[in-house]
């Protein structure tokens, strides 16, 4: 086996129309992140772990019936919960994790995840820097997937 390491730094925004405690506590807290934190419907999965303090950990896995499981690991390395800035409401996140499918390790990674007030609620700014491994660089499809569960988050939040 021929051993690559690829690094990329992936920056996304979303505004969203809530305020900061509202999309930080659907991060933070474990029975409404397993709600929207999840693969694609047709998926089968595992049930997800939240342990949400500095030093905690997370696990979510699952995959198509009868295929290896795509496993997220994590763990918090910072955590700001929502307090008055010069700007209005801030918070962060920060942590660490690797991408498994199987035994195969894809991906690590730090991300970093700041909420901020806007004037019509809050803007979430994500930025993931990755290692990618061993052959595995699928930038479009990491970015295609970080997307979707955004997408998920925003409309688990307007269901609320």
């Amino acid at each position: 086996m021929t051993r690559s390491m690829t690094p990329h730094t992936m920056r996304l925004t979303r505004d969203l129309a809530f305020p900061v405690e509202t999309v930080f506590k659907a991060w933070s807290d474990p029975v409404a992140k397993a709600q929207w934190f999840t693969g694609p419907s047709d998926w089968e999965s595992d049930p997800h772990a939240l342990d949400f303090r500095i030093g905690g950990h997370e696990r979510s896995s699952g995959g198509p019936k009868g295929q290896p499981r795509h496993i997220m690991s994590a763990v918090f390395h910072d955590i700001v919960p929502p307090e008055d800035g010069p700007q209005g409401r801030v918070a962060r996140i920060i942590s660490s994790f690797t991408m498994h499918v199987g035994d195969a390790l894809l991906t690590v990674s730090l991300l970093t995840l700041e909420f901020s007030t806007t004037a019509t609620g809050s803007r979430l700014s994500l930025t993931e820097q990755l290692a990618f491994l061993d052959g595995c660089d699928h930038i479009a499809d990491r970015q295609a997937g970080t997307h979707a569960l955004l997408d998920m988050l925003e409309a688990w939040l307007n269901r609320q």
